[in-house]
């Protein structure tokens, strides 16, 4: 049995793309007869250890970025280190797999540097995005730590290779989903599913999964619902959280603060729907949903709602951003706008309100492309291959 140490700064009751990555990639691992123990940031400040999915859990204050600031963890670079160490000495894996630590923390990704050398283990990167700062920089000067990397998208490999990535090690591994969790409603479920959101009723309803902040376009969510309610008054714009995420710097409370004076501000109280929805409860939305939206005003990594709301049998609308464009094929399983484009994305959003009968066609053939190509099973495969060269890479330079 080959074992796999992962480490992420986060992992649910903390709800993000990665850590919903993780929750599916993980237990299809030790179906497969790996051994995965996952070392994580810590909730309140508490240590914990537990097993979740046959998974060992171990949670750390040391890997909690919502405490955490650049100077934090210069300041706590021995207590790292050792933290570090002993967790791989526990584990004792045949690869290390971490996830988005090629940013935040250069002590993080030197310390694992190290143990890979000390105790030839080979590295592995997730890397579900890229940034553009100092630290960004910084960072970069540690791309040759990493023996391989997975980019979540060709979007993400091709940037990457810009800042001094070796295309050669990168490979693209798109998303995959539990096609089976999210799947397309029977009449039954949907009428359950409306029951679980009493305010929604049988009004028409948009929904944009992503947490509320402006990076995620929920601003421009709320500029479009003020044209489409000219058309569709009792439309319902669905906007899903504000809180239980990594929130590096701070900055979600205040765009929350900005959002919300948005909808006062445009008299649309009455056609917003705000609640965070926990992991277990987000494939009710999204079959109480009629359509999806996704305008992120900033180039997108990958955008797992993508799949979500495919799976589920919705069509979405995203904006032309990052690598969502690689999943969304314009006119087939929803639309593509320009970013920060109200005006196009309210015209799709009626297009699709307006006429039932297309909106319901193309989300079959988003469920269609999930089922084909991005299912989680899919997903651990490819991954698994790419640890299989990792190893192969390893056996080949010890000379074995």
């Amino acid at each position: 049995m080959k074992k796999i140490a992962m480490l992420h700064w986060a992992f649910p009751p903390i709800i993000g793309g990665v850590e919903t990555h993780l929750v599916l990639l993980c237990p299809e691992l030790i179906k497969r007869g790996w051994q995965v123990e996952l070392l994580t940031g810590a909730i309140e400040g508490r240590y914990e250890e537990y097993v979740w999915e046959g998974m060992r859990v171990k949670r750390t204050p040391l890997m909690d970025l919502n405490s955490l600031n650049p100077e934090k963890i210069k300041a706590l670079k021995d207590q790292i280190k050792e933290e570090l160490e002993q967790f791989i000495e526990e584990v004792n894996p045949d690869i290390i797999h971490a996830h988005n630590m090629h940013y935040f923390s250069p002590v993080h990704a030197r310390v694992l540097d190290e143990i890979k050398r000390k105790r030839e283990i080979p590295l592995v990167l997730t890397s579900h995005n890229v940034w553009e700062d100092e630290l960004w920089d910084e960072m970069n000067r540690l791309a040759d730590i990493w023996d391989m990397v997975i980019s979540v998208s060709q979007y993400i490999k091709d940037e990457m290779v810009k800042v001094g990535y070796r295309a050669g090690r990168i490979v693209v591994v798109h998303h995959g989903i539990d096609h089976r969790r999210f799947h397309p409603p029977t009449e039954e479920e949907y009428t359950a599913a409306r029951r679980r959101y009493p305010a929604l009723g049988d009004r028409p309803v948009i929904f944009h999964p992503a947490r509320m902040s402006l990076d995620k376009g929920c601003h421009i969510s709320v500029k479009a619902l003020r044209i489409i309610k000219e058309r569709v008054p009792d439309v319902m714009l669905v906007l899903a959280g504000t809180g239980k995420t990594v929130d590096w710097g701070s900055h979600q409370p205040k765009h929350v603060r900005m959002i919300m004076d948005m909808i006062e501000e445009y008299g649309l109280k009455d056609n917003v729907y705000v609640q965070f929805f926990p992991w277990e409860e987000i494939p009710y939305m999204y079959q109480a949903a009629d359509i999806c939206i996704y305008p992120s005003c900033f180039e997108e990594p990958f955008g797992l709602v993508m799949l979500e709301a495919m799976a589920t049998g919705r069509p979405i609308v995203v904006s032309r951003a990052g690598g969502m464009p690689e999943v969304v094929k314009d006119g087939q399983n929803g639309f593509i706008v320009e970013m920060k484009n109200e005006e196009e994305l309210a015209d799709r959003c009626l297009q699709l309100l307006l006429n039932p009968d297309l909106a319901e066609a193309m989300g079959k053939k988003g469920r269609e492309m999930v089922e084909k190509h991005y299912t989680k099973e899919i997903m651990t495969e490819k991954t698994i291959n790419v640890y299989e060269m990792a190893l192969e890479n390893r056996y080949y330079r010890l000379g074995r």
